[in-house]
């Protein structure tokens, strides 16, 4: 595990440096929970960075935009006003970004919710849960590819489940058949990994972290448990009042979890499957280099699965199988094809 100890000896580091100097990133899902803690350490710590936030709404977007610009004036913040929900609006904002830059840093990943209930489709035919937790992250990160590529330390960071994929239906991907959210939860998970690691392939300059942040008071369950009705209201108020308030008392906090995604898109501990010397901060005494998904003559793969400590998470049981059969290659057909089925809708 790395101590918050160690994270911000290396944040610090990172302020003071050559490397906190003309980054742009882009942060999608960063308005609330860890995404705004994330973007706010990210603001913070950088020097004259150019950040692209990805949002539903301006105006409510707007006191974060203002607090941002307090914490570090020299920064310049666009805020693109879309529903990222949907593919067609994913190229459009991804466009736009590349209109305007040569090249990406960093692109940070983590919009989504929690909800009861069976699928609820957009007009692409996708379940806007799952696209949010899989389909649109993963347009977001292909679109970019070309301007990460152009980066000196190029890092993408998908926060969901890293270390806790799991079986799934390779026949049913979309989720389309006995649907429940924790099947899809379970399905969102064990796709990203495979995906990123189906990317990390053909974009070895390139680190793809997942990660898992553990439990983070961000509010993300008071919501959910707030909107049940019918037969799990009663259940979901005694868990909101008398459980979550416990339950919160043992969580890392937003700004510490932002504070380790600074570490993770900044240190020389997770490197690129083609990165040699340091690549990043240096190491705090005592840190090694993380443990990459796949490892193959001494080099890894530049794919971390991570823990809320970022520590590499233990191999699954399922994804050595998986590699083997060919189901990584499967999941990112498929996840293309879901894309091309949704644009063609939209004309």
């Amino acid at each position: 595990m790395v101590s918050i100890k160690d994270v911000r000896k290396s944040n610090a580091a990172f302020k003071s440096s050559d490397q906190a100097s003309g980054l742009v990133a882009i942060f999608v899902g960063a308005t609330s929970g860890i995404g705004m803690g994330s973007l706010k350490q990210f603001a913070k710590n950088a020097k004259a960075p150019k950040i692209y936030i990805l949002g539903r709404s301006k105006s409510a977007a707007t006191p974060l935009l203002n607090e941002i610009k307090t914490l570090n004036p020299e920064g310049t913040y666009d805020l693109i006003e879309t529903e990222i929900s949907l593919i067609r609006n994913v190229d459009k904002a991804c466009d736009e970004i590349k209109s305007k830059e040569k090249k990406v840093d960093l692109v940070f990943v983590s919009p989504g919710y929690l909800a009861f209930g069976g699928r609820l489709e957009s007009d692409e035919g996708i379940d806007i849960p799952h696209a949010l937790r899989y389909y649109s992250r993963l347009r977001f990160i292909y679109n970019l590819l070309p301007l990460l590529k152009n980066s000196p330390l190029p890092r993408v960071i998908s926060i969901l489940a890293g270390g806790q994929e799991s079986a799934i239906d390779i026949n049913d991907l979309e989720v389309k058949n006995d649907f429940t959210f924790i099947k899809a939860a379970e399905n969102g998970t064990t796709q990203t990994t495979l995906a990123l690691e189906e990317l990390a392939k053909s974009n070895p300059t390139i680190t793809f972290i997942h990660k898992y942040p553990g439990f983070v008071n961000s509010g993300v369950l008071d919501r959910l448990l707030a909107s049940a009705s019918g037969l799990y209201a009663i259940p979901a108020a005694v868990g909101r009042w008398c459980i979550l308030p416990i339950v919160n008392l043992f969580s890392m906090t937003v700004d510490e979890a932002g504070e380790r995604v600074l570490f993770l898109a900044t240190s020389s501990r997770y490197p690129s499957s083609t990165t040699t010397g340091t690549a990043g901060v240096e190491l705090p005494t005592g840190l090694q280099v993380a443990e990459a998904s796949v490892t193959k003559d001494g080099v890894g793969n530049g794919v971390y699965r991570l823990g809320p400590n970022d520590e590499s998470a233990k191999e699954s049981p399922v994804l050595p199988r998986y590699r083997q059969d060919g189901v990584d290659k499967l999941v990112w057909e498929e996840t293309r094809a879901v894309w091309e089925r949704a644009l063609a809708r939209s004309t």
